[in-house]
């Protein structure tokens, strides 16, 4: 079986070596690694091609800058492999990751597989930060204790690059990224939720998440309300599952709601910013918003 993993590029000169090395030396071979080169003003574009010159499992697309959503997307349409991950490129993988997800696949039958994940910064790391259990779910036989267990857990893991997706679930679900500034990938992934017959779980930390200062989350951090942000990506959340009419996921809006809560505290506090502040961007962000009434219960 193929695995597609795809990498969207921007100006990470610095990082991308790293990324692409932990990608191509994983033990499990059989990979498809499509690097979206989204207009990249430095190296980065030079670093790419040569390494598909040098391994023919990378397939380089050089595009005008639109966007990590427009770059994961194209990925999307170009990936041939029986299941999918993503990898952000200036982040790393241990060198086992695909081999230990694609075995809680094959093992479970399951249409995804999610692994730990390490918070890496310059001079310490945080290892396994979400703290999973070796263990699967069956998503829809409870979609309530599903939510609260693995959703609104107090580490959030709610990542598109801990998780191995058979294609065929993305393909045939029709599910996109949408351009947020911050938060397209969990929005990508609670869409996606109600297609997802069952998940394996698997406790080791194989994913290298690097905090550095210039990275989308603490820029958007530093320039935006992120309580507004995450207010957009949870009323698109709810559109999807009122439209679709899948019941059951509606009826857990408030544990979603309290996880985009939940996420404006994590990356307030990575971006530095203090409690009082990150007070006064909910209250100021949450107004009159849908999340809003989820979170006080004034939603029917």
């Amino acid at each position: 079986m193929k695995i597609s993993v795809i990498i969207p590029v921007f100006n990470v000169e610095p990082y991308i070596r790293k990324c692409l090395d932990s990608v191509l030396n994983q033990t499990y071979n059989n990979l498809e690694v499509i690097v979206i080169n989204d207009g990249s003003t430095d190296n980065s574009g030079k670093i790419c091609d040569e390494y598909a010159e040098g391994d023919r499992r990378v397939r380089v697309f050089h595009k005008e800058n639109a966007g990590v959503t427009a770059a994961r997307n194209a990925g999307i349409e170009a990936a041939s492999g029986d299941y999918l991950a993503f990898a952000d490129s200036d982040d790393y993988l241990e060198l086992d990751m695909y081999e230990k997800l694609y075995a809680a696949c094959k093992e479970n039958n399951a249409d995804m597989a999610v692994c730990n994940y390490n918070l890496v910064y310059d001079n310490r790391s945080i290892a396994k930060y979400s703290k999973m259990r070796n263990e699967t779910a069956n998503v829809h036989a409870d979609v309530y204790g599903y939510f609260c267990k693995y959703c609104a857990c107090p580490k959030p893991n709610n990542y598109i690059w801990t998780r191995l997706y058979k294609t065929e679930i993305i393909k045939k679900s029709g599910v996109r990224f949408e351009n947020y500034k911050l938060g397209d990938d969990t929005l990508f992934n609670f869409k996606l939720l109600p297609h997802i017959r069952k998940a394996a779980f698997i406790s080791d930390g194989l994913y290298n998440y690097f905090q550095r200062s210039c990275s989308n989350v603490h820029t958007v951090a530093n320039k935006e309300n992120l309580a507004s942000v995450y207010a957009d990506t949870f009323d698109a959340a709810a559109n999807y599952y009122r439209e679709n009419n899948f019941t059951d996921f509606l009826d857990v809006l408030p544990i979603h709601a309290f996880t985009r809560m939940r996420s404006v505290f994590f990356y307030s506090h990575l971006a530095g910013m203090s409690e009082e502040k990150i007070f006064e961007n909910i209250m100021n962000g949450f107004k009159n918003r849908e999340i809003f009434n989820f979170l006080t219960g004034a939603a029917r």
